[in-house]
């Protein structure tokens, strides 16, 4: 059993996590054994973030010190928490695979920033490109069109080279 200052102690580490976070997915982790949580630990260790257990009650104090309106005691199962700090697809897109693998863990829903998302919306964010893949779109989007431009330049220049080539062999013939 946890004394008070231990709790106390919890409850702050979890509040500036909670603070912190770019993304925060809550997950029921009943059935999952302790190798395979290391596995998921180290996965997300990869990727900017981390995942904690702790009891509902210290969860629930945390989420209010860092002023979000979520209540985990009313979700089912053993609550962690993992907790992004860097890209926000990340975090969902492991989860999500974890939760392929081990038919116990489900995701039950998170935090986006601020804002509260379901089940749906964390699974949705998994299936989104990494920020890479998106830049690397838009970049590609944009340059588009100028590609196009400096195409059609440069084959009016090459045919005008062509036509001035062949006005040059015809009159040295």
């Amino acid at each position: 059993m946890l004394s008070k200052s231990q709790k106390s102690e919890i409850v702050s580490g979890l509040t500036d996590r909670f603070r912190r976070q770019k993304i925060a997915i809550f997950s029921d982790l009943r059935g999952v054994s302790v190798t395979k949580a290391q596995i998921l630990r180290r996965a997300l260790k990869n990727t900017d973030a981390e995942y904690k257990v702790a009891k509902k009650t210290l969860f629930d104090r945390a989420l209010d010190s860092a002023g979000f309106a979520v209540k985990t005691k009313e979700m089912q199962g053993e609550i962690g928490v993992a907790f992004g700090y860097g890209d926000q697809a990340a975090p969902a897109r492991i989860l999500a695979k974890f939760g392929k693998e081990n038919d116990t863990f489900k995701i039950l829903g998170g935090l986006l920033g601020s804002r509260v998302m379901t089940e749906k919306d964390i699974t949705a964010l998994a299936r989104l490109p990494s920020r890479e893949v998106l830049l690397a779109q838009v970049v590609g989007a944009l340059s588009a069109p100028m590609r196009g431009l400096v195409g059609a330049l440069q084959a009016s220049i090459r045919n005008l080279t062509y036509v001035i080539g062949q006005l040059r062999d015809n009159k040295s013939q």
